[in-house]
């Protein structure tokens, strides 16, 4: 999807990028040798980021988290993360971080995990109306309704720009989210020991996990 956002974003020639979560740098390789962006990238795993300084040594990447980047306030045009907030401890935090190092008018693109359903009616959910944080903590890690990554946008200072539902490419994310959590177990609730109060696999899949793309405009 990144093509997808580029188009919408136009990024003027030599616009300065960041990745955040970029793994081996293949996003900021892209980046740089098809639209001529000046893109560079950061990773909390040294071996993935060791791995793209094997593939391309002139790669610019970094070791950082996306709570806490290497950069004053305001150089850069546009943050690209790519299937990385919902494992952020604190995405709220990560969203203000990232709108303190755009430039005025910046641009934020994101593609996540979301839950299309509320908590409300899923069998096994209790008699709980809304995502719970205990439930967010313990079974789904993270991941947030689209409600709550619209809110927490508006929270950090973004406008948004455009929301795609892109669902069917899921497969895709899950295999990816796989290598980071071990299992799909652990990625859809498999985690007993963390007290998800029975909530098995079924109910999980009943909260229709989804998969979202994503531009916003830094506004303040």
């Amino acid at each position: 999807m990144t093509g997808r956002a580029m188009e919408f974003c136009q990024f003027p020639l030599r616009s300065r990028l960041l990745d955040v979560g970029c793994s081996s740098g293949v996003t900021v390789e892209y980046l740089r040798n098809h639209y001529q962006l000046d893109a560079f990238g950061v990773d909390v795993s040294t071996r993935l980021l060791g791995e793209g300084k094997v593939r391309d040594a002139t790669l610019p990447l970094a070791h950082a988290s996306g709570e806490h980047l290497p950069f004053g306030n305001g150089p850069l045009d546009g943050i690209i993360c790519e299937c990385v907030l919902s494992l952020l401890p604190d995405p709220g935090l990560a969203l203000r971080e990232f709108n303190r190092v755009l430039g005025q008018n910046g641009k934020l693109i994101l593609s996540d995990i979301y839950l299309r359903r509320a908590w409300s009616g899923v069998q096994g959910a209790g008699e709980e109306e809304n995502l719970p944080e205990r439930l967010m903590d313990d079974c789904l890690k993270r991941a947030l309704s689209a409600c709550s990554v619209k809110k927490l946008l508006g929270e950090a200072g973004f406008a948004l720009m455009l929301w795609e539902d892109h669902t069917p490419l899921l497969k895709e994310l899950a295999a990816r989210l796989v290598l980071a959590h071990g299992s799909m177990d652990a990625l859809w609730g498999g985690m007993k020991d963390g007290g998800c109060s029975g909530m098995g696999n079924s109910a999980i899949a009943a909260l229709k996990p989804g998969y979202y793309l994503l531009v916003a405009r830094k506004e303040f």
